[in-house]
């Protein structure tokens, strides 16, 4: 057979050249567009839902997997968090469910007017650019678990995938959360509590990700690296925006 793909001549079910099946190379069809979507969505053994489903139960299988090479069998980070993404897009078009932004927090060692710009670019990068948000979120987070455990030798781009799959699962557990207390309560979720379960869940995939070195070694890092990402984002972030770019 020649494959369409890649115009590579061979045998079986799969090109060797590129990965893509027999299955393929005939006319396209709805059967064939809905059994595509089905297979990279829930195939049991790779896929979205396998990959979800392991980052909850095993996350170190996934994140260690993936960047040690072994990619054909879980969700590209990317394609992860942009499917996360659309998750979170379909929950709040169904349940109603819109951001509010996050509490509004004074420093007393600023200014009124530093600190209500400060609260504008919170509320503005929550609600009007998230996807911007994210994505200086995932190239920041790294940063701290770089130097901190430098010895283990990971890169950024590695760290980055982590953190894509941390980021996506986090979203979408606020979604399935969502779905239960937004109609129970008639209101959006506290900000204290999606706190709390992102932070519990990322501790929690660092904790698995860095299995190397002893527990007294690995806590206080991840305490200092949370704590960082906290300050940036509550503190760093907001009031440089507010500073070289204010909003009112």
């Amino acid at each position: 057979m020649i494959c369409k793909n890649c115009d590579y001549d061979f045998n079986g079910k799969y090109c060797p050249n590129c990965s893509q099946s027999t299955k393929a190379n005939s006319r396209l069809t709805f059967k064939n567009i809905i059994a595509d979507f089905f297979d990279t969505v829930f195939n049991l053994d790779k896929g979205f839902f396998f990959t979800f489903w392991n980052l909850l139960k095993q996350p170190e299988f996934i994140v260690h997997g993936f960047i040690s090479g072994k990619r054909k069998r879980f969700t590209n980070p990317v394609k992860y968090l942009i499917i996360a993404t659309a998750i979170q897009a379909l929950s709040e078009s169904i349940i109603m469910f819109k951001e509010q932004g996050i509490p509004f927090t004074s420093f007393t060692f600023l200014s009124n007017e530093l600190n209500q710009n400060m609260h504008l670019w919170n509320q503005s990068l929550t609600l009007d650019y998230p996807i911007l948000f994210g994505i200086i979120n995932l190239l920041f987070w790294p940063i701290p678990f770089y130097f901190l455990f430098k010895k283990l030798k990971h890169n950024i781009p590695e760290l980055i995938a982590v953190m894509m799959y941390i980021y996506g699962t986090i979203v979408i557990l606020i979604q399935i959360i969502a779905f239960i207390h937004n109609p129970l309560t008639g209101k959006n979720m506290p900000f204290e509590l999606v706190s709390f379960m992102a932070t519990v869940y990322m501790i929690y995939v660092l904790l698995k990700f860095y299995k190397r070195g002893s527990i007294s070694w690995r806590i206080p890092r991840i305490i200092i690296a949370m704590i960082f990402l906290f300050v940036f984002r509550m503190l760093i972030l907001p009031l440089s925006l507010a500073y070289f770019l204010p909003l009112n």
